[in-house]
Formats: structure tokens, C-alpha cells, sequence
């Protein structure tokens, strides 16, 4: 995601908050591809456009809370994964999330970037499921090492540990060396 789509989408919820409401197809454009990810990975394909479309409810619901100084992808990333995570206990399933789902980068991007974006995704690939899930959460729920401790019922250290093993493997998947 650039920083002119983070504008992009910062001025639509604010727009969305605003009382335009045909703004939602405005975010739609700008991240409804990876909202569709996020909401795959956690339900599967199969409940993932239910969620998708419960999540832009809730967006119209609460971009009153939105403020500009927030990062609005994150912001919208949160509000997929809890719709989704809600989906699951109303309905009692259980789904472990697929890295392939996760991270499905290749799509979202024009054509020079998306060699980029498929070289990291097939590096994230790579990955054991433990770094992939961290990775996940840091970079594409916005999380912090916290609500990751949290969520994954472990100590902040052993996810600050985690995370940076998780970075530090994958700069060596992509090329980038060590710098020990």
C-alpha cells in the first residue's frame, strides 16, 4: 500500500464519516482485495464476501471514530478480522488461516509491481506458520507485539523474539543479507 493510497483511503472514511456513504466504493477499489484476503484467511472463500460485506457495515457504522492521524488500512484491517473473527464464534468454526489467503499480494498491484509483490509473497511462503502468522499480524493487521502476546496467549517477549526472527528470515528469503 502506498502512502497515496493511505491518503486515498484516510480522506475516503473521513468522507464515509462525513455522511457519504458512496465512499464505500471508494474503499472497496482502493483495498476490497486484500479486505477479501483477510477475510478468506480467517473464514474461508466460502463466507469470506459475508464478511466482507458485514465489515462495510460496520465501516459506515464507526468511521465516526475514525481520526486522520490513524493508519487507515490498519484500521480497516482490524475491523475485517474482528468481523470475521465474530462470523466464526456465531457459527462455532474453526479454521486455521492459510498463508496462501493471507497473503495473496500478487493481485492488488500493477504490473511493475507485482514482481515485487509475488517475490514477497512467495518468500512469506517460506516461512514457518508461526512467522507467518506474526508477520500477518504485524504488518498487514496492524497489531502490536501486545494484542499479538495476547491474541496468541504468549509472553511480549517471546513475540518481540518471534518477530524479529520472523524479519530477520525473511530479508535473508529476499536477498537482503544479515546484519549481525
Amino acid at each position: 500500500m502506498t502512502e497515496r493510497d493511505d491518503q486515498k483511503l484516510n480522506r475516503l472514511i473521513l468522507a464515509v464519516a462525513d455522511g457519504y456513504a458512496d465512499c464505500l466504493d471508494g474503499i472497496y477499489a482502493v483495498a476490497g482485495g486484500r479486505m477479501f484476503a483477510v477475510a478468506a484467511s480467517v473464514t474461508g472463500r466460502e463466507f469470506a464476501e459475508d464478511v466482507l460485506h458485514e465489515s462495510f457495515i460496520k465501516i459506515a457504522r464507526f468511521a465516526g471514530k475514525y481520526r486522520p492521524d490513524m493508519n487507515p488500512y490498519g484500521w480497516l484491517m482490524k475491523i475485517v478480522r474482528n468481523t470475521a473473527l465474530d462470523f466464526l464464534k456465531a457459527r462455532k468454526l474453526r479454521r486455521e488461516e492459510s498463508a496462501e489467503a493471507m497473503f495473496a499480494l500478487a493481485s492488488d498491484y500493477s504490473p511493475e509491481k507485482r514482481d515485487n509483490a509475488l517475490m514477497l509473497e512467495q518468500a512469506i511462503a517460506k516461512l514457518d506458520p508461526g512467522e507467518r502468522k506474526i508477520i500477518y499480524c504485524v504488518y498487514y493487521l496492524d497489531m502490536t507485539v501486545r494484542e499479538i502476546a495476547a491474541e496468541l496467549k504468549m509472553s511480549k517477549s517471546a513475540v518481540q523474539r518471534a518477530k524479529d526472527r520472523a524479519e530477520k528470515n525473511l530479508k535473508s528469503l529476499l536477498g537482503g543479507g544479515t546484519e549481525d
